[in-house]
């Protein structure tokens, strides 16, 4: 007989999308299980670029104090075009939500410290070794049907999982074990080639890039990094480095069609392709492997009481580092939905928002990976001259210049539709700018101590009245409050305004002071909790 779980949320997939997903579950207060097919957490370097806002969401899980310094952190792109010339210099521009806006990490780092983190989340099951083999829908609930084998005690990297308590169903290797998973709701996080979408019936929109690239990591690469990845679009074999910290960097060499995957990936082969950047000598190749880059999305993000997120929902090529950052939205974006309908605290159509913000930017950014990738890797003479000429002579038009280096192109999500609400009349023009972009985080005081802003909201919904002198007014969904002083002013276009905040830091709409109450009513069909927000009680925290 199959050993049966009954939990809030099941996560299928457990990447760095999954992982955040059921961590940030679990500190709502949900029963949460993670199944992952293989028998521990990724060890493959693939994803290396995290923008500010994955590292505050890493922050907020309270891993960053662990990875930053396994980070190179505020880092920029260059671009050298024919002959080795340097076209463009590229670096996000002034940081608002906290966290450099763009920095190289290492993936099965920052996968082993998610591990760790929901390892410690008593209401967080794990099981590894655990793959999904049906799935069975019903009117309030989802039964996934699972096959776990004896490798199911290893965790991430070979540490064993039943050590920490998190899978007290280890069975003896070799052995297979049936299990059953009832849940309320399903988030399918398992990757490009997922199970559940394919199980689903949910189709993928888009194609197969032709060009394959060799990715090749390496370690113990002397010296210090400069911090930007190079982009070598030479005409001949564009190839990008990518430089990390502790020795390691990664080199991308576009294929040619005649060229055999296999045989360019040898140790002879790798020689040759680095030795122009790199002494091989000096080194240790961790990993050589050849992909080749898609870009497409799903039909749907959601199919009853189930929900794609990650590569499982999107697959983009690796060019504006967007892959793993589209994920981590995805979690955010789904986790606290899915908290909320199952708390009471929303009605459904807060689920079917999910997809209508997610999707349209997931969307933009495969569009804007795949124009990128075009610039890197053309290889026609004319396209590379023109190309070149049109990128140097943007310094010529300052504005045009200011888009570009300033990595501009590289668009945050703005929500326009979704949860979110239109500004309450009477709002300047200006501070309408925050309404469905995610809220900054600047340095404020408190008490005359020094704070960042993300340590004064608290879990759910949250407003902030800006009054005069740069004075806020933070208020939970208890009615708990604190004031604060905006160093930095960033919030002064504001003033006399409430912001409405979201769970996942996303402001969802604007009012005059003294029209907050028509601004909570406006959401307050789907988000049911703020019928009653700030109602239980009046006071100071801090």
């Amino acid at each position: 007989m199959a050993q049966s779980h009954e939990i809030d949320v099941l996560v299928i997939g457990s990447g760095p999308t999954g992982l955040t997903a059921a961590n940030l579950l679990a500190d709502t207060g949900l029963q949460v299980a993670l199944i992952e097919k293989n028998p521990g957490s990724g060890d493959e370097p693939r994803a290396i670029s995290a923008t500010d806002e994955t590292l505050r969401v890493m922050a907020h899980l309270g891993i960053m104090d662990e990875l930053g310094p396994q980070m190179l952190m505020d880092t920029g792109a260059r671009y050298f075009g024919l002959g080795g010339k340097v076209i463009a210099d590229v670096r996000p521009g002034t940081p608002r939500l906290g966290q450099p806006g763009k920095s190289q990490f290492d993936q099965p780092i920052m996968e082993g410290l998610l591990y760790e983190a929901a390892t410690l989340r008593q209401n967080l099951g794990l099981h590894y070794a655990t793959a999904a083999t049906r799935i069975e829908q019903h009117a309030d609930h989802v039964i996934v049907h699972a096959t776990r084998t004896g490798e199911a005690t290893t965790g991430f990297n070979g540490s064993k999982a039943a050590d920490t308590g998190q899978n007290p169903y280890a069975v003896a290797e070799g052995e297979e074990t049936a299990l059953e998973f009832k849940a309320k709701w399903v988030l399918a996080c398992d990757g490009g080639r997922s199970f559940t979408r394919r199980e689903l019936g949910i189709g993928l929109q888009g194609s197969t890039q032709t060009e394959r690239w060799i990715v090749v990591d390496l370690l113990d690469v002397p010296g210090n990094p400069e911090p930007f990845a190079s982009f070598h679009c030479n005409g001949q074999r564009p190839a990008v480095v990518v430089p990390g910290v502790g020795g390691r960097r990664r080199y991308e060499f576009m294929l040619f069609d005649h060229e055999d995957g296999d045989a360019m990936i040898t140790p002879e082969s790798i020689t040759a392709l680095v030795a122009p950047f790199q002494d091989t000598n000096v080194v240790s190749v961790r990993r050589a492997a050849v992909y080749t880059a898609h870009q497409r999305i799903a039909d749907t993000y959601r199919k009853g009481r189930i929900l794609l997120a990650g590569d499982a929902a999107h697959l983009m090529p690796p060019f504006a580092g967007q892959g793993l950052n589209a994920g981590i939205r995805d979690a955010v974006g789904a986790a606290w939905r899915l908290a909320a309908v199952i708390k009471g605290e929303a009605s459904e159509v807060l689920i079917d928002d999910y997809e209508t913000e997610r999707r349209p930017h997931a969307e933009e950014m495969v569009k804007l990976s795949k124009r990128i990738g075009w610039v890197v890797m053309n290889t026609n003479p004319v396209i590379t001259r023109v190309r070149d000429a049109v990128v140097t002579s943007t310094r010529i038009i300052p504005p045009l210049n200011r888009w570009l280096t300033g990595m501009r192109f590289l668009k945050q999500p703005h929500y326009t539709t979704g949860t979110v609400a239109a500004p309450v009349s009477g709002v300047p023009h200006l501070a309408q700018n925050f309404a469905g972009r995610m809220l900054p985080q600047p340095n404020l005081e408190v008490n005359g101590a020094t704070v960042m802003l993300d340590e004064l909201l608290s879990a759910g919904w949250n407003t902030i009245e800006v009054a005069a002198g740069s004075q806020l007014v933070f208020t939970n969904q208890d009615g708990d409050s604190v004031r604060a002083k905006d160093i930095n002013r960033v919030f002064d276009t504001a003033t006399g305004t409430v912001l409405l905040v979201r769970p996942d830091y996303y402001v969802a709409g604007i009012a005059p002071a003294r029209e907050v109450d028509q601004l909570l009513e406006a959401l307050s069909a789907k988000a049911t909790v703020l019928r009653t927000f700030g109602a239980a009680k009046q006071g100071t925290r801090g």
